[in-house]
């Protein structure tokens, strides 16, 4: 247990440095970060779940090989979220500490559009079920008029203050035993200069750094299903 606790905290303490050096460098790292692993026909791409953000400021297009089955690889998604699975990344930083499922857990194996999947350990916040297809895509995504702080409607041309976000993540076989998995985040805002530097500057690399984490830990997990 203490090792586990041991491997936590400095897994936690190393992507907390990740996290400030891309945030720090984003300027000249954004570039490579926004289509890490994908290929330029993957970037290109329309996914679905784009449509929840249509027009986004930002959008980061993230891609890995998994020598799994689709099947394998979906049941680690959907379990995904706090107070479930966790998120496979750094559990320090996005699972109050909590170790990430190492196995599959069933009474958490049904999703429906609606479900809100924690974002954080108390389950205070959380992000939407906005499409889901077994074996296929998952996407978490929303709009929120943060004037109100109530939900709207991504394409609604009078929100004056506003942030839509949009998380695919999409499998896609590429042959009998592996499959690529892509991982994509759009957002909007209404443009200020601070809403800017949070989104753009700081939300931007955070995700990056985060979500390349969790594609990493899904692949190792889906092919020890193997």
């Amino acid at each position: 247990m203490k090792t586990n606790k041991f491997r936590i905290l400095a897994e936690g303490i190393y992507g907390a440095l990740v996290i400030g050096i891309t945030v720090l460098l984003s300027p000249f790292l954004r570039a490579w970060y926004r289509r890490w692993g994908a290929t330029q026909e993957e970037v290109v791409r329309t996914l679905p779940g784009d449509e929840f953000v249509p027009r986004p400021k930002s959008e980061i297009t993230a891609a890995i090989t998994v020598n799994a089955p689709v099947q394998n690889i979906w049941r680690w998604f959907a379990q995904l979220g706090c107070q479930r699975g966790g998120w496979y990344s750094y559990d320090l930083l996005d699972n109050g500490g909590v170790p990430s499922a190492d196995k599959i857990l069933p009474e958490y194996q049904t999703l429906h559009v609606g479900d809100m999947i924690a974002a954080v350990p108390n389950g205070s916040f959380g992000f939407p079920v906005a499409l889901v297809e077994p074996n296929r895509v998952l996407s978490l995504a929303g709009t929120l008029n943060t004037q109100t702080g109530k939900s709207a409607q991504p394409n609604d041309e009078n929100l004056q203050a506003y942030f839509s976000g949009d998380q695919t993540f999409f499998m896609e076989p590429i042959g009998d035993n592996a499959a690529r998995l892509i991982f994509r985040m759009r957002t909007d805002w209404n443009a200020t200069r601070i809403n800017n530097l949070i989104y753009r500057g700081i939300a931007e690399p955070i995700s990056f750094v985060m979500g390349r984490k969790m594609l990493q830990n899904v692949k190792a997990r889906a092919e020890a299903l193997n």
